[in-house]
């Protein structure tokens, strides 16, 4: 937390807590459990600097608030004339009071808001960890060896990490044996099932046991756990589908019905209407998806996402002297030439949409522009975005689908490379002889590995290049294990097939939410064909009655405007189908971009609905 706070403050708080620490024993636990690099004399300091500064903007408010409600000079209460003035500061001291204590509530909340954070990162993490922990202790990796790789490597482990770091910090900068420093860390994490795990490693550990049965025994115990967490996930996932469904396209429809009784009856609600609709319904929807979101188990970054970086050298080229000279001009072209060219050069489960976007991008402009003028507007800019998005869901999907494939073909992949292992080959004999069998779409990934083998590369690097370019949550796991196996010990069989069982899992457990999940697809379809339907009949009979009598003195009155009624149906229409799409696609696969199709389709259904069915 890089924030100003003045030393004398920090000062203050520091012979504060020496002189009582027991009064803060509570805050000091908190910190620990957040692994927070900040003194509880600075948490306090901030808490009391930043809140002081906050009543800045709090008086402000409380002016503002106090002139935009004035009713006069004097007040009367009671019988009793007071000056509004007074009535003034007292409202500014109270928005300042105010502003003070929330500021003061949310700095000191930071580190129990951050514990709750890092505890469920930790769960998740731990049946992962645990795997990478037996495979590197079946290669006989000494035990903090294994801790300070998995400190290392946070792209991998997350949250978990901090925790192992703290074991080898004390271990090897504070010089604390391997039990005590686990004991220590056992007592001050956030999560229960490492704090459990841990402090049962250490009876095994100091009672000579074997770890490596020991850990078997608690990955055995996290894939069954898992069977457990999936049941609730799931009814997690339907708890949000029906709130969804409630709120966001019933209440709608609802809504839609009053606002024609008030237009009817010559209440002017079609703005209001609007207003809270608009609002409403993005704001409801972003939350629920943030929700959604946060309960779906996220992938590690493994090891390749995160050291794929791009260097960039500093040229500095003098004109008129010898030596080595840089045609910048030349560099250019060939980086144009790249981007050019990489949908044609790369595999499609490797590009980006941001690769794609000016092949996408590029044809529906021509088109908007030499169609502007000769069609109507709305049906022009229908067809341009059209062109836009319909050939990106084709790729999504395409891709989607290779990746699927492939970790499909992922286990047998491991478990072929493990039997040759045991038979006596190294790894790179091994993907030599898969290279020459058929593994379907994986096939020529292992192709590509033997050849960059063959070329003078390290495996474990070509192995980091495969998990780039597919980029799969899946692969990531199994291929870091992989690679941490091999830089560990020649005898790699054990590691691949913890991976091989966990990929299986893995992907068995996405199956599953995909079929439980698909119905809920199926509901959200329905409700918004009901949805239009209703529209349909609320337009098409009672709104048509009305129109036929619109010159009549009565209604004529109203001000009642079948257009501007119909306009707020479309409007409505349009934004249920957007946020009703995306949460399609976070609930049928994990991942919003899926949910781009059935923004489409539904999209489509509406402008068809409202241009050709509706008159």
């Amino acid at each position: 937390m890089n924030l100003y706070v003045p030393l004398n403050i920090i000062r203050f708080y520091r012979r504060r807590i020496s002189g009582k620490p027991d009064k803060y024993a509570s805050l000091s636990s908190m910190l620990e459990r957040a692994r927070l690099r900040i003194t509880m004399s600075e948490i306090l300091a901030l808490a009391l600097f930043y809140p002081l500064l906050s009543m800045i903007p709090g008086i402000l408010l409380g002016y503002l608030v106090s002139e935009f409600i004035r009713p006069a000079e004097f007040l009367v209460i009671r019988g009793v004339e007071i000056e509004y003035w007074k009535v003034q500061i007292a409202m500014c001291a109270g928005f300042a009071l105010l502003a003070f204590g929330f500021t003061r509530y949310l700095i000191l909340s930071y580190p129990i808001y951050l514990s709750n954070i890092r505890r469920g990162r930790i769960d998740a993490a731990l049946p992962h960890t645990v795997n990478m922990m037996l495979g590197m202790a079946k290669g006989g990796v000494p035990l903090v060896s294994i801790f300070r790789f998995i400190s290392e490597n946070k792209e991998i482990f997350g949250e978990i990490s901090k925790e192992f770091e703290k074991i080898v910090l004390l271990v090897e900068v504070f010089g604390h044996d391997i039990i005590s420093a686990m004991r220590h860390v056992a007592d001050t994490t956030p999560s229960e099932k490492l704090k459990t795990f841990l402090e049962n490693f250490i009876n095994v550990y100091e009672g000579g046991g074997d770890i490596v049965e020991y850990l078997r025994a608690k990955s055995e115990q996290f894939l069954t756990e898992r069977e457990t967490y999936y049941a609730l996930f799931f009814e997690t996932l339907q708890v949000f589908a029906e709130i969804y469904l409630a709120l966001f396209i019933v209440s709608p429809l609802f809504f839609l019905t009053v606002l024609v009784v008030f237009q009817l009856m010559g209440g002017g609600a079609l703005q209001l209407f609007k207003v809270v609709m608009f609002t409403f319904i993005p704001l409801g929807s972003i939350l629920v998806i943030w929700l959604i979101k946060s309960a779906i188990p996220k992938e590690p970054a493994g090891f390749a996402e995160v050291r794929e970086t791009v260097e960039r050298i500093d040229l500095r080229i003098a004109d008129k002297k010898p030596g080595f000279t840089v045609d910048e001009f030349r560099l250019k072209l060939r980086a144009l030439k790249r981007f050019l060219t990489l949908p044609f050069t790369e595999q499609p489960y490797a590009l980006t949409l941001r690769a794609l976007s000016f092949y996408l991008v590029l044809p529906a402009a021509i088109f908007f522009f030499l169609a502007y003028g000769k069609m109507e507007l709305d049906f022009l800019v229908f067809s341009a975005l059209s062109a836009v998005i319909l050939p990106a869901i084709i790729f999504i999907e395409y891709r989607d689908r290779l990746t699927r494939e492939m970790e499909k073909e992922l286990p047998e992949f491991l478990k072929q490379l493990a039997s040759l292992n045991e038979a006596g080959l190294n790894v790179v004999e091994a993907l030599r002889h898969l290279s020459e069998t058929e593994l379907g779409i994986l096939g020529r990934e292992i192709r590509r590995i033997k050849r960059e083998v063959e070329w003078g590369e390290l495996v474990t690097s070509a192995l980091e290049k495969v998990e780039s370019r597919i980029r799969s949550g899946i692969f990531a796991k199994a291929i870091s294990m992989l690679i941490r196996a091999i830089e560990s010990t020649p005898s790699i069989k054990d590691a691949l097939l913890t991976a091989s069982l966990y990929s299986e899992l893995e992907i068995e457990m996405r199956e599953r939410v995909r079929a439980q999940m698909s119905m809920y697809i199926i509901i959200i379809y329905l409700s918004f064909a009901v949805f239009l339907y209703t529209a349909y009949v609320l337009i098409q009979n009672m709104l048509s009655i009305f129109a036929t009598v619109e010159t009549a003195p009565v209604v004529g009155t109203v001000g009642f405007n079948i257009g501007e009624v119909k306009e707020a149906f479309l409007e409505t229409s349009l934004l249920v189908a957007a946020f009703s799409g995306l949460m399609a696609g976070l609930m049928g696969e994990g991942k919003l971009e899926a949910g781009l199709k059935h923004i489409f389709t539904l999209v489509v259904i509406v402008y068809v609905f409202f241009r050709f069915v509706l008159p």
